[in-house]
């Protein structure tokens, strides 16, 4: 196989994919181009109810009765945002080539969670010559959200299936056979008003958190990086203690399941505090520049306004983001590097007259589970907040001793010459809902190299492409002689 080629080829795929916006339940649009680029391939897709997208490629000659076998990747991206021109919902991804990568020039995340994967489908869609057993193709919808596509699935579309092969790895090499499970949590309070209090020596500031890492609440959480909102509530509490202020907006954040590398607040002041603002900033700066270098804080004085959050809501706030459980929570017993149990407060933000805290849970543990969605029950409730569940699904159990992954692990090491890494990750997969509708299916999750997930320092690594490609075509060869 020429690698070269290989790699230009799945990346014309991927900037197919870029062109069409496709943020969670807006997916439609791209399905329907799929679709028709498969039909004119003389395949016959389908969608189901849900809007999942299923497409079958018929076994190479002779090998008609050999395992049907699925190969899965979701549609939907994570629209994180970057530059205040872009809109997800509207614009297209502009992916460029730099330094070894595949990335945006920071306006967006690239999608390449989980556009690389649905990529490396079409690559095999347009390659009728490679040697297969019967394949599936299922593109899921809503997968960002709580794995709803998956969840809602048509059972017929796993119907048969002997194996599935989920692409939504981020680690060249990493055979993912067991995943955390998820809960998408919701807190929400009435906003109220009052009117603004008249200040002679009164100033009012805008102060935005920006220059966070960010990245994604599974696979990042690890690495401990600092939490924009949490990092705002952390200052305006401060300042509170140097001047007091009434709390004019908040934002921050923008899913559950991305650490917010920015935020923003407006207050009111009794008197001139940039001074006091700056110094408390620079504390919380040093603190967090061994985890996120490029951190800034930008204070800018603004117009006075006309009214202000009631002193209650505010205070309600605050106290939840400083008491919220958030960030690593335990590590597995057996192996000290990975992260069993966590928690994200992902996006903070305004909407129908409520403030509104969106958070995600990822535990391997119940126990863990239930003391986190405790805890926050505890503090939100003290502060008038109510709890919905958006979106819950079970863990993955292991199936790290199947002949996938066994037939996985030795492709890798004729393509690499090295062994590859066989774990259960702190991440929400689809086998997991998938597994509900066909419990006998052996199921097993790669992928390329990606980094920043779910934020506008998003990248692919370009030389893990042909390599993935390599490897998936000799599984499924492994399948058809299995």
């Amino acid at each position: 196989m020429e690698y070269k080629s290989i790699e230009r080829e799945v990346l014309a795929a991927f900037s197919f994919l870029c062109q069409t916006p496709h943020p969670p339940k807006a997916e439609t649009a791209l399905a329907d181009r799929l679709a028709e680029r498969l039909r004119a391939k003389g395949l016959k897709p389908w969608q189901d109810a849900r809007g999942n997208l299923v497409c079958d490629l018929p076994a190479s000659t002779g090998l008609e009765q050999r395992p049907l076998t699925a190969i899965q990747a979701h549609l939907d991206m994570v629209c994180a945002v970057g530059s205040s021109s872009y809109v997800p919902e509207r614009d297209p991804i502009h992916p460029i080539e730099r330094d070894g990568f595949l990335c945006t020039a920071g306006e967006s995340s690239l999608g390449a969670d989980c556009g690389a994967g649905a990529a490396v489908m079409l690559w095999l869609a347009d390659h009728p010559e490679i040697q297969h057993p019967p394949l599936r193709l299922l593109f899921t919808v809503e997968e960002e959200i709580g794995l709803c596509g998956a969840r809602d699935l048509d059972p017929t579309c796993l119907q048969g299936v002997c194996y599935l092969v989920n692409t939504d790895g981020f680690h060249w090499g990493r055979m993912v056979t067991g995943a955390a499970g998820g809960v998408r949590e919701r807190y929400t309070r009435p906003l109220t008003w009052a009117d603004a209090p008249q200040l002679p020596n009164g100033r009012a500031y805008r102060l935005s958190w920006s220059g966070l890492r960010g990245g994604h609440s599974g696979f990042d959480i690890g690495a401990r990086r600092a939490n924009a909102v949490l990092l705002m509530g952390e200052l305006l509490r401060e300042i509170r203690m140097e001047s007091p202020f009434a709390l004019v907006d908040f934002a921050g954040g923008a899913a559950f399941n991305a650490i917010p590398y920015q935020s923003t607040a407006q207050i009111l002041t009794i008197a001139p505090a940039k001074d006091a603002i700056e110094a408390i900033g620079a504390r919380i700066i040093d603190r967090c520049r061994q985890t996120d270098p490029d951190i800034r804080l930008d204070i800018e004085e603004i117009d006075l306004p006309e009214r202000v959050w009631n002193g209650d809501v505010s205070s309600g706030l605050l106290t939840v983001l400083g008491g919220f459980a958030d960030g690593v929570y335990a590590m597995h017993q057996t192996d000290k590097q990975a992260v069993s149990d966590s928690s994200n407060l992902g996006h903070v933000y305004v909407a129908d007259g409520q403030v509104c805290l969106d958070a995600m849970i990822r535990c391997m543990d119940r126990q863990a589970e239930h003391a986190l969605i405790t805890s926050h029950r505890a503090v939100c409730g003290m502060c008038g907040f109510a709890r919905q569940v958006v979106s819950q699904y079970p863990a993955w159990c292991d199936q790290s001793d199947t002949d996938l992954t066994r037939w996985a692990a030795d492709c890798y090491q004729e393509v690499t010459g090295q062994p590859s890494e066989i774990t259960v990750q702190h991440v929400g997969l689809e086998p997991s809902r998938l597994l509900e509708k066909n419990p006998d299916m052996s199921c097993i999750c790669v992928g390329m190299e990606l980094y920043d997930c779910h934020s506008p320092q998003e990248r692919w690594k370009l030389d893990t492409i042909a390599p993935f490609v390599d490897m998936l075509t000799r599984l499924l060869a492994r399948i058809v002689n299995s």
